[in-house]
């Protein structure tokens, strides 16, 4: 049931994963725009095809897993660049410096807490090369 908010305002695409079973919502800022923010991994989707939203409007639920009781749910976000090639790139890495500080905080927090939940070094932070990004790019073509 956690609410999925738009990152940014623009125009959406929703496809559906069959492999997964579940949702992404693509949000570009205009038209014909390269950059690409989404959200992968999203159910009870509340958005179309086509639809222009405003950053911070809900857009989904993440998705539950089948672990733990289907007690947790999972989202991915991306920042990546549309065309013949895809690249996905550490969504950390477009935030406001302002926003920085407060924001490798809460991803901290999240990565200790689901750590210390499930026992294990799961996020291992040492390796990040920033928070929540253990690399700068992701080429997926």
């Amino acid at each position: 049931g956690t609410k999925v908010h738009a990152p940014i305002s623009g125009f959406v695409t929703t496809p559906f994963f069959n492999h997964t079973q579940d949702w992404g919502i693509n949000i570009v800022s205009r038209q014909g725009a390269q950059w690409i923010v989404s959200f992968e991994h999203v159910v009870n989707v509340a958005v179309r095809d086509g639809d222009y939203v405003n950053a911070g409007d809900i857009v989904a639920e993440a998705a539950p897993r089948n672990t733990y009781n289907n007690q947790i749910a999972m989202t991915e976000l991306a920042v990546w660049n549309a065309g013949q090639h895809i690249v996905k790139y550490c969504p950390f890495s477009f935030l406001n410096e302002s926003l920085k500080p407060l924001y490798a905080q809460k991803l901290n927090a999240i990565a200790n807490e689901w750590e210390e939940f499930s026992g294990r070094n799961a996020y291992q932070q040492e390796n990040w090369i920033a928070p929540g990004c253990l690399v700068s790019s992701i080429n997926e073509s």
